[in-house]
Formats: structure tokens, C-alpha cells, sequence
């Protein structure tokens, strides 16, 4: 799929945004919960949350599978607050949703120490998922330097706080909420094509 044929209820137009939100959806790919797998070295997420991640394998020799940019995202939100018991339960489930519930519980938690690291997080899964996935790495890269935009209308941080459909009737991004994930998609994009011109 190249940047010209992007599925049409996506956008509106060349150089109009690319609007994504369910994994089941047009442009599903960009969810944080499509699955795909991929793997994070346990030194990187250790630099993220600012500490081992993994107390039992402080050295980092057994790698991790993740199974969407989801659960990645969670295992580190708990690991950030030295939950091991969440992590484990993080990884031993592939439901997303179940994924999202669990770390919501994360022991310790505090929200101003996550808001530190949460975007970081979210470019590393994403980095790792669509680097290590020839297929989601051409789709990225296809959609060129068009804006990525998650179209969840009630989510005004790591969403757009619009659908599809009303963002395009309203034709006013500024009135947008803070679309982290696009933003971290976009950054993910930036440094594929940097690693593709070397």
C-alpha cells in the first residue's frame, strides 16, 4: 500500500491528515493495539523507566516478546514503579484490553513519574514494532509527511478527542487534543526514513 492509496475513509485528500483508531479499522496498523510481535531489549527499557526492568534478570540475557505496542507500553508503566507482579501479568495475557486494565492497577503508581516517560515509551514500542515489521515499517513510510492522527473522540491526550469524520468536517486542528500516539508515530516515521538514507 503506498501513500497514493491509503483507504479513502482515512482521509480526504494528498495532503490531508491520516486518521486511524481501531486495530480492526482502515489503517488499523497504527493502534497501539494491532498485534504484531516484536521485541525491546531489557537495557533500552531499563533506560526508559530509570532502573533494571527486570529485577530476575538484571543483566537483560532473556529477551522479551512483545505481542502489540499495548502491552510493551504497560510492561513498562508498571516497571516503571517496580511492579513485577503487574508486569507478569501484563505479558501473560495478548488482550490488549485486559493489557490496559491490568497496569491501570499498577502499585505505587504516580502519575506525575509516568507523565515523565509515557511518550518516550510509546516512540521506543512503536520504533521497535514497525522496525522489526517489514510490512508496518513500508505502510509507515508510505503515508509520507502527512499528519498521523488517532481519531478517538474521547481521548484528548493520546487521541485527537475527534472521529475521522468530525475532524474532517470541522477542517480545525488547532482544536485538536494533544495526539501523542500520532506524534510518536511521526517521530517513528522521521527515524526510519533517517535509517533508510544511510
Amino acid at each position: 500500500m503506498t501513500g497514493a492509496n491509503l483507504p479513502s475513509s482515512t482521509t480526504s485528500g494528498p495532503g490531508s491528515p491520516v486518521f486511524f483508531f481501531k486495530p480492526d479499522e482502515p489503517l488499523g496498523e497504527f493502534c497501539q493495539w494491532y498485534p504484531a510481535k516484536f521485541t525491546v531489549s531489557k537495557a533500552e527499557m531499563s533506560a526508559l523507566v530509570g532502573h533494571p526492568v527486570d529485577e530476575d534478570d538484571p543483566e537483560g540475557w532473556q529477551p522479551i516478546y512483545f505481542s502489540c505496542a499495548e502491552q510493551f507500553m504497560m510492561y513498562c508503566k508498571a516497571g516503571r514503579f517496580h511492579d513485577a507482579e503487574t508486569q507478569r501479568l501484563v505479558l501473560a495475557t495478548r488482550d490488549p484490553k485486559e493489557q490496559k486494565r491490568l497496569a491501570r492497577l499498577t502499585r505505587g503508581f504516580e502519575a506525575s513519574s509516568w507523565d515523565e516517560i509515557k511518550s518516550r515509551v510509546v516512540v521506543a514500542g512503536n520504533m521497535a514494532k514497525f522496525g522489526q515489521n517489514r510490512q508496518l515499517r513500508s505502510l509507515l513510510l508510505s503515508t509520507g509527511d502527512r499528519v498521523l492522527a488517532e481519531a478517538a473522540s474521547q481521548d484528548r491526550v493520546w487521541g485527537i478527542g475527534f472521529t475521522a469524520k468530525e475532524a474532517m468536517t470541522l477542517q480545525k486542528p488547532e482544536l485538536w487534543g494533544e495526539n501523542r500516539l500520532g506524534k510518536a508515530l511521526m517521530e517513528v516515521r522521521r527515524r526510519l526514513r533517517e535509517q533508510e538514507e544511510q
